[in-house]
């Protein structure tokens, strides 16, 4: 039985913002114009490197990928301006994508790979496939192309409304525009005009049937990551931290540490009126429910103490965003993000944080179920409630996991020192906080 491949990179990080920024703006220009959008799948910012086409063995492709990336690591690629091209079916408009010569390389070696493979992939591959040069681009959309004059509009529009640098001025707070300002028109200072996006591929992905993703390749783990492996933030994590290395670029610092002591505490709930019900919070109203929680925590946290937030910081109709929770609350917070949490505007979230105290390694992580299967210390936890209280306790000794959800804690952030004072690895099961332990 034949199965249908694709495999692509997709752009990641400050590129894919821009990307999808970029296909909001279009779309939006393109419905002025009335220029028809014809259908596609879900836009995923991504580059093509072969297909699509067919093969009677996906685990062949699979391995074909693995094997040729493996002879790669740092692939850089710059992305910058636009450009389009009108066919029979379609007027296409795209990013253009500047390749470097190691990225050529990689794409030709793996379709050379793949084309001598199978006789159905030579078959049933694109045209570009078999050539030594390929047109790098990230597609934005796909047109009606009965109207040239109008798609070239579009094409314009793109240029003069979505430059890289109109991005940059979009994400910026109306202070930095203004230090902009200054800097340019009186100190005569210029920005970093650079028009265009460095990156470096990070991860060869394969597509099957429906563009589901079956695996990638991380280039700078140099590790074949399966579905969930692919998808888990936890990995992601890694990757750039292993990236920032090979470049040898400093790791950023995303939140204030500060000198006091450490606590941790996840799944606040303000606002979510459901939460009383689904978790039996012992709250009459979410009020009570709301001034409990922060007035426990900025009993027990200090100003210059550091808790880490292990997500869903708020949640329900009409309720107030994370960060003025945040401002609310005692304490340098770094927050982890979890299931509910969005971007907010005064809050940086990280996927995950590693720390390392006393002897003890610990895996900061909203949901228990996305850690990697390779990590063997301790992990911290959010995520379950107090709804899987046979596999997720407050301290669970045989899978070494601390939940910190706010209904095993009292409603109240819990220090480390707390934790390690309670010699965690005699530990076989503790209900909640105030419970016995049950030691091995």
């Amino acid at each position: 039985m034949t199965a249908s491949f694709f495999i692509e990179f997709r752009v990641r990080g400050f590129a894919k913002q821009y990307a999808n920024w970029v296909n909001t703006r279009i779309h939006r220009e393109a419905r002025r114009l009335r220029i028809r959008r014809l259908r596609d799948r879900r836009f995923v910012s991504h580059i093509a490197l072969f297909g699509p086409a067919r093969t009677n063995n996906l685990r062949r492709v699979i391995a074909e990928v693995e094997r040729t990336c493996r002879k790669h690591t740092l692939v850089p690629f710059k992305i910058g301006g636009f450009d389009g091209f009108q066919n029979a079916d379609a007027n296409w408009l795209y990013l253009d994508v500047e390749p470097s010569s190691n990225l050529e390389q990689l794409r030709y070696e793996l379709a050379q790979n793949l084309l001598r493979s199978e006789r159905i992939i030579h078959d049933t591959c694109q045209p570009f496939d078999h050539s030594s040069k390929c047109k790098f681009h990230s597609s934005i959309g796909k047109y009606d192309p009965r109207d040239k004059a109008k798609f070239e509009k579009l094409i314009d529009f793109a240029e003069t409304k979505c430059s890289l640098e109109a991005f940059r001025q979009h994400k910026a707070s109306i202070f930095h525009r203004l230090f902009n300002v200054i800097k340019r028109y009186i100190f005569r200072v210029e920005e970093d005009g650079n028009p265009d996006i460095r990156l470096c591929l990070l991860r060869v992905t394969v597509l099957g049937r429906g563009s589901r993703i079956q695996c990638e390749y991380d280039l700078v783990l140099k590790k074949l990551l399966y579905r969930r492996e692919a998808l888990s933030r936890y990995w992601y994590h890694r990757s750039i931290e292993r990236l920032q290395e090979l470049l040898n670029l400093p790791k950023e610092q995303k939140s204030p540490i500060l000198n006091g002591s450490i606590y941790l505490i996840g799944d606040t709930h303000f606002d979510h009126k459901n939460i009383i019900k689904y978790t039996h919070r012992p709250f009459s109203s979410v009020t009570e429910m709301n001034n409990t929680i922060k007035n426990n925590w900025n009993a027990t946290v200090g100003d210059n103490d550091t808790v880490y937030f292990l997500g869903d910081w708020t949640f329900g109709w009409g309720h107030k965003p994370a960060e003025y929770w945040e401002r609310q609350l005692k304490g340098g917070i770094v927050s982890i993000r979890g299931s509910h949490d969005r971007e907010a505007r005064g809050i940086r979230f990280e996927n995950t944080k590693v720390l390392h105290v006393n002897g003890y390694s610990f895996l900061l992580i909203h949901n228990p179920e996305d850690r990697n299967t390779e990590w063997h210390g301790w992990i911290i936890h959010g995520h379950v409630h107090n709804n899987k209280m046979d596999k997720y306790p407050f301290i669970n000794g045989e899978r070494k996991t601390i939940n910190v959800s706010a209904e095993l804690i009292n409603y109240k952030p819990v220090s480390l020192h707390h934790l390690l004072s309670l010699n965690l690895d005699s530990i076989k099961r503790m209900r909640t906080i105030d419970s016995q332990p049950e030691r091995w």
